[in-house]
């Protein structure tokens, strides 16, 4: 009797043990905001993110001041499990917006973006040591306003970044550069020629090394514009244009290459004056064209992860009218490789910091947050970033807002997109 008690118990046990080291496996999930390292820059919004080898998370900010006159790049890194190891601001260089952050294979740090350059914008991309001091830095001279949208690294060292350029007749085109990361090198550069006033937006490399360029059409009285979508080989000449049928003038667009060879693209909508808001995910095929699509509800999208499964992770933001003032709140939604919603998850007084803040305050004044960037991390969970305006105390927080500023947010899912 005795051991067949025992066998149960030992069983149970061991049980017990494999829970707790599959869920230890997973790694730490959750809402994590850090303060800003600067009393004159006060505003931070995270734009870009990438995981370290040692599998550390390395976040890139843009910096302003409470007038968003002057911005400066904002660089920390945190462990996997969220926690703050360093951050550093790089005061000296004011620039105008940045686009992306990538370790190279030295562990040095590349950052992109734009500056003024004069009375014009041109590209700017910058070197870092891993401790945010900079190693050298450079800015492309332009002759024409030229503005910095997307980069993709497309292999050891090489960079092609999708710019916005004007012309000497006022019209703007898309135009590819590839860059040597290790010379600080421009190898080639391309224009995609349109006649009509067409802006970048993204820009990814493809299984078979050609690059898929995603941009805006805008219409001659500049009112309206529509997606359009490029195909352009690993010289930058494009191979073919389609035009993606979606409603005009979107709020933000993302594209991703799909496991079959096909694509999957979302474009967001809002109006922020009657809280209304969606998002349009589309499957689209090897050529470009519509496959199926779906409308999820109540969430303005900034951009999507895929994961290893096929599930889509769509983050954004869902704008909301409460007690007659408009509220952000960042929200996600995990979608199924059929286009189909199976969760959704949006902040709230259960979420902190409003959970830390006192009850009425956070009733009367919730923060406001949006979810700007994310990526696959190498354990299959999903790192999410973006900005929340909040009091730099939340227990003591002002019951007039006045103590509030942007705050870079950083949020952890575990693999089933939960956290």
């Amino acid at each position: 009797m005795k051991n067949i008690v025992t066998i149960p118990i030992r069983i149970s046990l061991v049980l017990l043990l494999l829970v707790a080291f599959f869920n230890k496996s997973e790694g730490q999930t959750g809402l994590f905001y850090y303060p800003n390292p600067s009393g004159t820059f006060v505003n931070n919004k995270l734009v870009a993110l990438t995981q370290a080898p040692n599998q550390e998370i390395y976040l890139l900010g843009k910096l302003s001041t409470a007038s968003y006159e002057q911005s400066v790049p904002y660089f920390c890194r945190v462990d996997k499990r969220g926690n703050l190891l360093m951050d550093q601001i790089i005061d000296k260089k004011h620039i105008y917006d940045l686009n992306g952050i990538y370790i190279t294979d030295n562990q040095n740090v590349k950052l992109f973006g734009s500056v003024r350059q004069g009375p014009i914008f041109a590209p700017w991309w910058a070197t870092l040591k891993s401790s945010g001091d900079i190693v050298r830095q450079k800015s492309d001279y332009v002759v024409y306003s030229t503005i910095l949208n997307d980069v993709s690294d497309i292999e050891m060292h090489q960079f092609v970044l999708a710019e916005t350029r004007m012309d000497n007749d006022n019209r703007y085109n898309i135009n590819l550069i590839k860059v040597d990361a290790e010379k600080d090198e421009v190898q080639w550069s391309k224009k995609i020629k349109s006649d009509r006033n067409e802006e970048a937006s993204n820009i990814i490399q493809l299984s078979d090394g050609s690059m898929m360029v995603l941009g805006k059409k805008y219409t001659d009285d500049l009112s309206d514009f529509s997606p359009v979508l490029y195909k352009v080989n690993s010289k930058g000449v494009a191979q073919w244009r389609v035009n993606i049928p979606v409603p005009d003038n979107f709020y933000a667009q993302d594209i991703k290459e799909a496991d079959d060879g096909g694509f999957f693209y979302m474009c967001s909508y809002s109006k922020e004056s009657m809280g209304t808001n969606e998002t349009r995910i589309l499957k689209l095929d090897a050529d470009g064209k519509k496959v199926s699509y779906n409308v999820i509800l109540d969430i303005s999208g900034n951009g999507f992860v895929l994961k290893e499964n096929g599930e889509i992770v769509l983050y954004g933001s869902s704008v909301m009218v409460h007690k007659e003032r408009v509220v952000t709140k960042g929200k996600y939604v995990l979608i199924d490789n059929n286009l189909k919603q199976i969760y959704a998850h949006v902040f709230s007084q259960n979420d902190k910091p409003d959970s830390e803040m006192p009850k009425d305050v956070a009733e009367n004044l919730p923060t406001n947050s949006d979810l700007t960037s994310g990526i696959l991390l190498a354990d299959g969970r999903v790192a999410i970033a973006g900005r929340i305006y909040m009091p730099e105390n939340p227990a003591q927080a002002n019951v007039y807002g006045n103590d509030r500023n942007n705050f870079a947010l950083l949020l952890l899912l575990n693999q089933s997109g939960r956290y």
